[in-house]
């Protein structure tokens, strides 16, 4: 299979996937960290996508790359290595309550643990802590 072909069937497939999770052309572009021009040239066909697109589709969304690039197996991971299962979100303490330092403690533990397995959950909370910090630096001034 040529250059050209194989960037056609890869660009097919990533809109198949658009599709199928019903997201736009920016929405996807964001999810993969692509900008949307790079990504429209993934789905037509003009360029292949980026090693970091490409980590991202088989992390975020458990896409098989062998069968978005060599068109062997499912579309899918049957499972994932390392199941990432979500943080449960503790109740906010009330006014007059404060949280023992043992609770945050745990809390920062099991943050930690499951950032060395996802480094993008690393890059997504530090990006939201510097929005945060920076907003609040522009409410204190």
């Amino acid at each position: 299979m040529d250059r050209k072909t194989l960037l056609k069937n890869i660009g097919q497939k990533l809109n198949d996937i658009r599709s199928s999770l019903k997201l736009d052309g920016f929405q996807m572009a964001d999810r993969i960290g692509a900008y949307r021009t790079s990504y429209r040239h993934y789905e037509i066909g003009d360029t292949a996508p980026q090693l970091t697109c490409l980590y991202r589709l088989a992390h975020t969304d458990n896409i098989s790359l062998d069968w978005l690039i060599a068109d062997r197996g499912p579309k899918f991971y049957k499972e994932q290595e390392t199941p990432i299962q979500p943080l449960p979100v503790p109740e906010p303490p009330k006014e007059t309550e404060t949280l023992p330092a043992v609770a945050y403690e745990r809390d920062v533990k099991d943050l930690l643990e499951y950032m060395e397995k996802d480094p993008l959950l690393r890059h997504e909370l530090l990006l939201t802590f510097y929005k945060y910090k920076k907003s609040q630096e522009q409410i204190e001034q």
